[in-house]
């Protein structure tokens, strides 16, 4: 091969290299942007564990009521339905109490936590304004209050069950509030109604009282002792 042709192809290998250096360039530095970015990326965590402890047995069993937390009483009961209303109330059926009482049935009283459920002698009537009386709201709760705490009583609650517990109960909450047609009112959810218990040494006496701004309602149910709840 004579030098005037070898410097032509000398040439064209040059520029060839050249190219082939160039093509490589950017290949070469995307690769290098790609491997910081793989090095900033965090290694992958594992999956927390998100399941949810197991409930504590249903919020120990929905709250049981413990009747051993109430001290006994041994104060002298009064006529049947033990309580006393204040000077210019009276109950609707004052002249025939008898006829608001039943010797058994089975009712329902909310303890704050638990639907528990009565059988033995039940009363139930609604509470009136004599002639000549303005009923007062406040008046009528304050007196039946310390009428219960006077024979023994302990309030359990101040409110009526929650919307949960109508849900699934409602069947029998709404046979038991035809029944008691005078106490519905106490037996709607979130209602105000208050729950009181007298313990005594052989049953339990059960007093729900409610009332609005011109009338109140209350029930009476004598039962044996609930038994305790589950250790």
């Amino acid at each position: 091969m004579s030098m005037k042709s070898a410097v032509p192809m000398l040439a064209l290998g040059l520029a060839v290299g050249v190219a082939l250096t160039a093509c490589k360039k950017p290949e070469a530095a995307a690769a290098a942007a790609e491997a910081p970015a793989a090095a900033d990326a965090p290694a992958a965590q594992p999956a927390a564990d998100t399941a949810p402890a197991a409930a504590p047995a249903a919020t120990a069993a929905a709250a049981a009521f413990d009747i051993g937390a109430i001290p006994v009483s041994d104060k002298p009961l009064p006529a049947w339905p033990y309580v006393a209303l204040p000077a210019g109330y009276e109950f609707d059926y004052a002249d025939n109490l008898s006829s608001r009482s039943k010797d058994l049935a089975r009712v329902p009283v909310w303890t704050g936590g638990q639907l528990l459920w009565v059988e033995g002698k039940v009363f139930s009537d609604e509470i009136d304004n004599s002639d000549g009386k303005t009923y007062s709201r406040f008046e009528v709760r304050k007196n039946v209050q310390q009428a219960i705490e006077a024979l023994g009583g302990v309030r359990v609650t101040e409110r009526s069950f929650d919307e949960a517990t109508w849900d699934a109960n409602e069947k029998v909450l709404s046979d038991f509030r035809q029944e008691f047609s005078r106490m519905q009112n106490a037996y709607w959810y979130d209602a105000d109604a208050d729950t009181y218990v007298i313990r005594r040494a052989d049953k339990a006496i059960w007093i729900v009282f409610q009332s609005g701004n011109d009338q109140g309602a209350l029930m009476v149910a004598e039962g044996p002792l609930p038994e305790a709840p589950a250790k």
